[in-house]
């Protein structure tokens, strides 16, 4: 590593960038140990540009110089905010270091870059609610993990993700006067209205996401797929469901056959019933009829209706916890347009 005076960082470009970026987090993932792949195709959905995101301000590009005393692009950020529950205001950095420049001091310079940025979104922002910086990470990510932690960022939640084995799958049988039915498409909005107010209800939710303008994007969604979702219906009414999914794609690129159960809930009033359980014997029957192999789930350690337990006790293992990091906000600071970070 040749000796690093300052750190230059640039705004988004153009369409080139997103190649640089793709090749950045295809070797941070390596180096991590994390496995799921991101596409070139994923990355430019991602920077679609968005009422929350405006890739020309929001994305930032740190380049070093060389052996060959030429500028390179080392590593990038992704800034965005939404309202998180309760109201609060959440401006939320995603940040990305190539392996072979890996020093603490260029990331924490570059989180610190990432802050002003946050903090002049914030300062057009005229509301009266408490303001975050946040940052989030995979166990595999220790040295990111280490450097939101020198910058005051601190762990506010956990969420474990979990595999259950489809070797064996239970049985159990629903409760009296409910019934799972075949999804159609005239029960897509019930099916999205009683998931929404339930979302609202937890830790991650991104408030903007269930806004009624949201409705028709998510009923497109094209990783959908309502024929495996099981929902329990009392009469007219939603009383629980999962949604599960298979992404087919990526369990080829994976060699792998793993199904997803999310967006598992019951209703308060059909709680206690055995429902839970039911829909999600159910739903690992109906992964295994589909040839899958293991279901994959993800569960807020700390949420109180004992879910963690709950799926515990089903037979789901934990093989890794993922990470909420948050560092309060103080006033926001004019706009800075310094390019040059001393390290």
């Amino acid at each position: 590593m040749p000796p690093l005076s300052d750190l230059t960082i640039r705004p988004f470009q153009s369409a080139s960038d997103y190649s640089l970026m793709h090749n950045i987090i295809s070797l941070s993932d390596q180096a991590d140990r994390v496995s799921e792949p991101f596409s070139l195709e994923d990355i430019i959905q991602w920077c679609s540009p968005s009422i929350r995101f405006d890739p020309a301000k929001d994305l930032l590009f740190a380049l070093l110089q060389n052996p060959s005393c030429e500028e390179t692009v080392v590593g990038f950020g992704r800034l965005s905010w939404y309202t998180g529950l309760g109201g609060i205001r959440l401006y939320n950095q995603v940040s990305y270091l190539h392996p072979n420049w890996r020093q603490p001091g260029i990331w924490r310079a570059m989180v610190r870059q990432n802050e002003q940025r946050l903090k002049e979104m914030a300062a057009g922002h005229q509301i009266d609610a408490l303001r975050f910086f946040q940052g989030w990470a995979t166990s595999s990510q220790v040295m990111w993990i280490s450097v939101l932690e020198s910058q005051g960022y601190q762990a506010v939640r956990h969420f474990n993700n979990m595999l259950y084995r489809l070797d064996e799958v239970p049985h159990r049988p629903m409760p009296a006067g409910l019934e799972i039915r075949p999804v159609q498409p005239e029960q897509f909005r019930p099916i999205w209205e009683a998931h929404r107010e339930v979302v609202l209800s937890l830790f991650e939710v991104v408030a903007e996401n269930w806004v009624d303008e949201k409705y028709e994007s998510w009923q497109k969604n094209p990783s959908h797929t309502p024929e495996l979702w099981q929902v329990a219906w009392d009469g007219d009414q939603v009383a629980g469901m999962v949604l599960n999914r298979i992404d087919q794609a990526l369990n080829q690129q994976l060699d792998r056959k793993r199904g997803y159960t999310e967006h598992i809930f019951v209703w308060q009033a059909w709680r206690n019933r055995g429902l839970a359980g039911a829909l999600l014997a159910k739903s690992l029957q109906v992964l295994k009829a589909q040839g899958m192999q293991e279901a994959e789930l993800g569960v807020d350690t700390e949420n109180e209706s004992g879910a963690y337990g709950f799926y515990q006790h089903v037979g789901y293992q934990t093989f890794s916890t993922d990470t909420w990091f948050r560092k309060p906000m103080l006033t926001p600071a004019p706009p800075n347009h310094s390019v040059r970070l001393g390290l």
